[in-house]
């Protein structure tokens, strides 16, 4: 085995039956995990002999990580995994690696043909912060990588293109992909249309208001804005700093008519939805499952009782 293993650390509902005898010898895995600090989301780095490495654990928990975004966290994790199998490979421990490392690094990442997985310098300078934020948590001196440095950056590496959609465009894509019809406007063979109404007033929401998946997706029911400004086109309301990206609260604003597709789905898919779950006692199942995870009768996080 020369390869480094990254586990992330699962939200609580989604741990499943542990066995009796414990995992790895530890009969309390959540619990223990607990103890030591960690969270949901948090990436425990794996050395290719299976234990622990101890040291990049204290970076997860460090000051330096821990307040990144979690999807953040999760790209620089994985980034920073693929570094330490190449180091390891080469039999150089991680702290010890030069600038001509880091340099070798890079062409292989993004040159050699000895890469079937060959990425962009465009990636390479996304990858080069994680890098960064290690080794100086780390206290490594000189650094082997910066991202500020000129000289540590790809150098052909190139802006995103955007490329716009017309209205018309627009339209034919939410007919096509979250409606099933074809180009002709007919019903596609085999289109499967149980959360059309959910995904067409998502994604119509999503776009108007300009926020991201993970702050439209979260917010509950009565945080979506129902009270039309003076103009009647358009309705004002309020992401919570938990939420945000800049961990700050935000003020959005989305089209009346976005947010009649998400009442419409609000009273109709949803509401079958929940009133489904609560015969099946699927919504007791999430409520007791937050009561042995939080230690009290709440909202839980993955529930839809609140979603819109």
């Amino acid at each position: 085995m020369d390869e480094w293993l990254l586990v992330f650390v699962p939200d609580p509902e989604r741990w499943g039956p542990l066995p009796d005898e414990g995992v790895l010898g530890v009969q309390d895995l959540p619990g223990a995990l607990d103890r030591v600090g960690l969270r949901p989301g948090d990436p425990v780095f794996v050395r290719p002999d299976f234990t622990v490495d101890r040291e990049l654990l204290q970076f997860a928990l460090s000051s330096e990580f821990r307040p990144l975004e979690r999807e953040t966290r999760r790209n620089y994790a994985t980034d920073i995994r693929l570094l330490l199998t190449w180091l390891w490979r080469r039999g150089i421990p991680w702290r010890d690696a030069t600038r001509e490392d880091l340099r070798a690094y890079r062409e292989f990442r993004c040159e050699s043909p000895l890469n079937p997985a060959r990425i962009s310098g465009t990636k390479w300078d996304r990858e080069a912060p994680a890098f960064t934020r290690l080794y100086r948590w780390a206290r490594v001196a000189p650094l082997p990588v910066d991202s500020r440095r000129r000289t540590d950056r790809a150098p052909h590496a190139r802006s995103s293109r955007v490329s716009w959609l017309t209205p018309r465009t627009w339209a034919l894509w939410q007919d096509v992909g979250l409606r099933g019809l074809g180009p002709d406007g007919a019903p596609m063979g085999g289109w499967d249309g149980r959360t059309e109404l959910r995904n067409t007033s998502f994604v119509g929401f999503t776009l108007s208001s300009g926020l991201r998946r993970q702050e439209s997706g979260a917010l509950l029911t009565f945080e979506v804005p129902s009270r039309p400004l003076r103009s009647g086109r358009y309705c004002h309301g309020q992401v919570a700093r938990a939420l945000s990206r800049s961990k700050r609260d935000r003020t959005f604003y989305a089209s009346v008519d976005s947010l009649r597709q998400v009442s419409a789905y609000a009273e109709s898919e949803r509401a079958w939805a929940v009133e489904r779950a609560q015969r099946q006692g699927a919504l007791r199942k999430v409520a007791a499952d937050a009561a042995d995870h939080q230690g009290h009768i709440g909202p839980h996080h993955s529930g839809s009782l609140g979603r819109p």
